[in-house]
């Protein structure tokens, strides 16, 4: 099911549906603490994140060094974004001041 989002109830039913060309093989979901929902696309080297209507904003891409993301996590209390890649490498980026760490696992 490529470029497609889907939320799923409890029992499976299809409570809502995303398809959008910027979702190329989703991965990695995150619904952080303040309930953003940020999405690892695999085929775009890229994270987006979701609003309740559907919209769609990228907030990492290949220009910042992601390659093909897996997983994806982020942490409200220090402001870090940390994705992990298919190559072994994890980015961590700080929101506040955009400053972008590589470390290769």
């Amino acid at each position: 099911m490529n470029n497609k989002l889907l939320t799923l109830s409890i029992d499976g039913t299809v409570l809502s549906s995303l398809e959008d060309p910027a979702l190329r093989c989703p991965r990695g979901v995150h619904v952080s603490e303040t309930g953003q929902l940020l999405v690892c696309v695999h085929g775009s080297h890229n994270v987006i994140q979701v609003d309740g209507k559907g919209g769609v904003l990228t907030l990492v891409s290949k220009d910042d060094g992601l390659n093909y993301p897996e997983s994806v996590y982020y942490s409200a209390r220090t402001g870090r974004l940390i994705v992990g890649n298919t190559s072994n490498d994890l980015l961590v980026i700080n929101t506040k001041s955009l400053f972008v760490t590589c470390v290769r696992i």
